[in-house]
């Protein structure tokens, strides 16, 4: 399949978009605002900003680990159309400083239904970095922050929370099923949702670190968790406890 124009210009611009610090608008439309917004439902960030010459409108999607949007050229012409898998992420203690590797395709617009075959050949695109994609001044993500303080602390064994017990199960890839608004119903009774986005002090997980939440402060039998630890739990659950 030939690329279309368009698709080359697609290519360049992700190629463009990886060696840039992308963090900062460029200075030929500093004028124009840009900005990121996370859905209600913590579920996707909406992403507005200049890149190069270009405009992107794009949404990062966390239930899918997808990247889908359009490149608007500074000329007016026509958009680009972009879909992206995110293959790895480089995690990082700073989200911003995270590395995200992905694959796209990209497509001029429709003319006419139907519209099959209109995507380029996937390309690889790498790294963009975590503050292109994460609302400015995100000090904390599941998968890069707070995931491995419950591997080394909380999911150590079926005993613990791991894989195979019979409380809340926090191993990776299940812990965010498992815990965000959904209700506590174990040893003590119900105690009101284990991770309620937005409002650690209303959230049972974060309330039994602390100890004072209904029976044994957790970790069970270990040492309470630091205050860098703590920090960054109740900075998830404050920025919204996204699956990010």
């Amino acid at each position: 399949m030939h690329a279309h124009p368009l698709e080359t210009h697609a290519a360049a611009t992700m190629i463009l978009l990886a060696g840039l610090l992308v963090g900062n608008p460029g200075s030929a439309r500093a004028q124009r605002e840009s900005g990121i917004q996370l859905a209600p439902g913590s579920n996707r960030y909406f992403i507005t900003k200049d890149v190069g010459q270009d405009r992107w409108a794009i949404t990062y999607n966390l239930a899918d680990k997808t990247v889908t949007g359009n490149v608007f050229p500074q000329d007016g012409g026509a958009p680009t159309f972009l879909t992206c898998d995110i293959t790895s992420v480089e995690q990082a203690s700073d989200p911003a400083d995270a590395q995200y590797f992905l694959e796209c395709r990209s497509a001029g617009p429709c003319a006419s239904a139907p519209c099959a075959d209109q995507w380029s050949d996937a390309f690889a695109v790498w790294p963009v970095p975590g503050s292109f994609l994460l609302s400015p001044n995100t000090r904390a993500t599941l998968a890069g922050n707070v995931q491995p303080i419950y591997d080394r602390s909380c999911a150590t064994s079926a005993v613990c929370h791991g894989n195979g017990a019979d409380v809340v199960v926090l191993a990776d890839g299940v812990s965010y099923d498992n815990s965000v608004l959904v209700e506590s119903n174990g040893f003590n009774g119900p105690q009101g949702p284990f991770v309620v986005p937005f409002d650690p002090d209303s959230s049972f997980l974060f309330a039994k670190l602390l100890g004072t939440g209904a029976g044994d402060p957790m970790p069970r039998n270990g040492s309470p968790l630091g205050p860098e630890k703590m920090d960054a739990i109740r900075s998830w659950i404050l920025e919204g406890a996204a699956d990010n």
